[in-house]
């Protein structure tokens, strides 16, 4: 068995790392070129399910980096006023050994660990995909040659052009909310302006119209360039623009909130800022299945509550599991995963809509 994976962020490296421990030949095609590291290096949580994920899949020397890199523990989620006052809270349960811990990573560091040692092209942006008469599949790009495999898997994102071919009536809807997000550094001057929710964990600032701004600190196990994540959302739509102009629009639309929020926008590092809108996929029926198929993101897109990423990585160690175990049909197994990764998915879609 040979897996062609499209999508070289998160779920894609974690199945090729998985097949490619139990003997299955599995290669990763990736668009972008190179990774500018100062710009896509934010914090995200990875909940228990993720890190049960990791742990599956990794060899062990690559989950314990993994570990070493990861944030230091916060205590919680904390959510605030305008003013900074605490509306309420909730503490993060440490987890154990058996039912996994919560990690709070660095998204490039992360996708470098991923990647280390797979077979990744990059430069490879994928075309389309033609499924053969002896039960195979063929991928082309733009900058690769095309590829034969047994199974293409779309780790594509939101914008899958895998699942625009195969499931063409699936639907991603834009919710009306915009974001700004960046990073600044945590100099001494960034800590005491920082909420103390922040440094300790993970905060929310929520406004009585439709503003938001999520603030967390990621302060690494292993020492290195800490830096706060701030979000701002807003119905508005940002001004369009460099990382300055995106970032001095950002702080005048929290500029009637507590100064030290507008202020620490401000002293955002202007190569990381950039702007999204929040999306989310409907559900989607099942479909007679082929050996092609999605996982995270290019299939289930969700409003960013924290759970998305380990989502996208469940979806990477369950393939992974029914392909290693695979002892009949490919597809008998692909269509088991796609039933429990369907069901799986779109539950934390809701729950995402619910803002749990």
């Amino acid at each position: 068995m040979n897996v062609v994976i499209v999508g070289a962020g998160l779920s894609g490296p974690l199945l090729a790392q998985g097949l490619s421990r139990a003997g299955i030949a599995a290669s990763v095609y990736e668009r972008e070129a190179a990774v500018d590291e100062r710009s896509q290096g934010y914090r995200i949580h990875l909940d228990t399910e993720g890190d049960r994920a990791l742990h599956a899949c990794l060899p062990p020397e690559l989950y314990e980096q993994v570990v070493a890199t990861s944030s230091m523990p916060g205590t919680g989620v904390t959510f605030l006023d305008p003013q900074l006052n605490v509306i309420r809270g909730f503490t993060v349960p440490p987890g154990d050994e058996s039912a996994g811990q919560h990690l709070v990573v660095d998204r490039i560091t992360l996708r470098n660990l991923l990647v280390a040692g797979l077979d990744v092209t990059y430069g490879a942006s994928f075309e389309r995909y033609e499924l053969l008469d002896n039960g195979r599949v063929r991928t082309f790009f733009t900058g690769a040659p095309a590829v034969d495999a047994d199974l293409l898997v779309a780790a594509d994102g939101t914008h899958s052009a895998i699942r625009k071919q195969l499931l063409p009536g699936a639907e991603v809807v834009e919710t009306g909310q915009f974001l700004t997000y960046g990073k600044t550094w945590l100099t001494e001057e960034v800590r005491a302006l920082a909420p103390a929710p922040a440094l300790e964990g993970f905060s929310v600032v929520n406004g009585t119209d439709g503003r938001f701004m999520p603030v967390a600190a990621f302060q690494s196990r292993a020492g290195g360039d800490d830096y706060l994540m701030w979000v701002v959302g807003a119905p508005d739509q940002p001004s369009t623009g460099d990382g300055h102009e995106l970032r001095r629009a950002a702080a005048e639309q929290v500029a009637d909130w507590h100064p030290c929020l507008a202020a620490l926008v401000r002293l955002g590092d202007p190569a990381t800022v950039h702007t999204t809108t929040i999306r989310t996929a409907k559900p989607v029926p099942p479909w007679q299945t082929v050996p092609v198929t999605l996982m995270g993101d290019a299939i289930h897109t969700m409003v960013p509550t924290g759970t998305s990423a380990a989502v996208a990585l469940h979806d990477a160690a369950l393939l992974c599991r029914h392909l290693i175990e695979c002892d009949g049909s490919l597809l008998d197994a692909v269509h088991q995963y796609e039933a429990e990764m369907l069901e799986h998915g779109f539950a934390a879609v809701t729950r995402s809509l619910q803002g749990v």
